[in-house]
């Protein structure tokens, strides 16, 4: 009976007879009956109405001391869970900066393969100013609305950039859902995502991005409250 689970006991276990003029027990609702026959245990942590999670080949890091494997963990598992919800990714911002990244790369190359020193070489300064505007617009752009984000998504009618920070030598990681009217964030312990052997806890990741994904939704929505948020 030692390697018996505390279910199989208590089945097997005798009902006690009930004293003559004692009230028996109430029986369960039809709600538990049902999920102790399905051998559901206690609801903990229940994930937030919504999104269902979907189903994504497991995800590790080989260095947990490594903030970089950590986020990049992290940011492979979003980008493969998050469309496969139900979510639609919006690349307009990643097309721009991949844009601006061929323009100067074509200064390059032109520059160096094309022009020849001393001939051309009004034109190769034109080439060097022209790559560095375009490497000073990429910097400004990343600054300002690109930031820390891994990701765009579709949001109603807006663009929302999911960033995620983790400051040196810390183990807090933020997860913020972020427009220019309003933000979100989430704070917690990249111990929550990450188990002792380095893989990622997918249950836990996604159950925090579902309801900071509610709570962006419920946080104004535009006119007064919009302003405000800002």
């Amino acid at each position: 009976s030692s390697q018996l689970g505390p279910r199989v006991l208590a089945l097997i276990a005798p009902t006690p007879a009930v004293p003559p003029g004692a009230v028996p027990p109430l029986a369960p609702p039809p709600q538990a009956r049902a999920e102790r026959a399905a051998g559901a245990g206690p609801r903990t942590a229940a994930m937030p109405k919504g999104l269902e999670m979907p189903e994504i080949d497991e995800r590790a890091t080989s260095c947990l001391y490594s903030k970089t494997d950590l986020i990049k963990a992290i940011t492979d598992y979003l980008n493969d869970a998050l469309p496969k919800a139900g979510l639609v990714e919006d690349h307009f911002w990643t097309n721009i900066r991949i844009l601006l990244c061929l323009i100067c790369t074509g200064f390059g190359c032109y520059a160096q393969f094309v022009t020849k020193f001393p001939h051309d070489n009004e034109l190769m300064w034109l080439c060097v100013l022209g790559y560095f505007a375009f490497t000073a617009i990429i910097t400004v752009l990343e600054y300002l609305y690109i930031q820390s984000s891994v990701m765009c998504i579709k949001v109603g009618e807006e663009t929302v950039f999911i960033d995620i920070n983790m400051p040196n030598f810390s183990e807090m990681m933020t997860l913020s859902l972020r427009t220019s009217r309003k933000t979100v964030s989430h704070e917690v312990s990249v111990g929550h995502y990450f188990d002792s052997d380095g893989v990622l806890c997918q249950e836990n990741l996604f159950k925090d991005f579902v309801s900071l994904l509610n709570q962006y939704e419920k946080k104004g929505s535009g006119g007064k409250e919009g302003k405000k948020d800002k």
